[in-house]
């Protein structure tokens, strides 16, 4: 495999041929704000969140391919007008509080916070007052909170990679939306890797009880 030569931020850097723009970023230290990527999974897009600047247009960083002398951009008003507003409506109406959190310290949605210094409290006002949904107790080896749940797909995409086929989808539309089990307990293979590479701790694993 080949190397291609570009910049990111102003960092010349040197890259494996096909690897993504976000890949290529994140590989060398250059932070791009994402939500829906994983590195063991096909980039998809569906967080609109990893904006670059790329000849003087917006585009998805885990979408784009690297190409020879390109010049990616991470960090202008236009990216930043497009990306904040997402991220503070996720924040307004995620989980009220980080505290108590299995994620808690490692969880992207804070990455965020902290690398674009949104203001927690201000963005509360955006909140719709919502009744709190219960956890579901539904799939064999782990819980889902639905509170906290910033639908990047990650963890559908992974039981699709792996297995072929997938345990979990996404039900309804809209602000409705939720991720939900199959129902088919015999569907899951309980890897378990959807709890370990869901960013914002909305998977919790479960005690399994032996029936020995």
């Amino acid at each position: 495999m080949g190397k291609v030569k570009l910049t990111i931020s102003n960092l010349a850097l040197e890259v494996d041929e096909g690897t993504s723009v976000l890949a290529a970023a994140l590989q060398n230290d250059i932070y791009i704000p994402h939500l829906c990527y994983h590195p063991a999974l096909e980039g998809r897009g569906a967080c609109r969140l990893c904006l670059v600047e790329i000849g003087g247009r917006l585009v998805t960083a885990c979408r784009v391919p690297v190409e020879p002398s390109m010049v990616v951009r991470t960090n202008t008003p236009e990216i930043d007008r497009a990306v904040r507003p997402v991220v503070e409506l996720l924040i307004a109406n995620h989980h009220i509080t980080c505290r108590g959190c299995p994620s808690s310290g490692k969880c992207q949605l804070q990455k965020l916070m902290a690398q674009l210094r949104i203001d927690r409290r201000r963005v509360r006002r955006l909140r719709v007052p919502e009744e709190e949904f219960p956890l579901d107790t539904s799939p064999p080896c782990f819980d889902y909170d639905p509170n906290k749940c910033v639908l990047c797909g990650i963890c559908i995409q992974t039981c699709e990679d792996l297995h072929g086929t997938s345990s979990l989808y996404f039900l309804n539309r809209g602000t409705d939306t939720r991720v939900t089990f199959y129902g088919d307990e015999s569907r899951c293979a309980s890897c378990m890797e959807c709890v370990k590479r869901c960013p914002v701790g909305v998977l919790l694993p479960r005690q399994i009880q032996s029936t020995d």
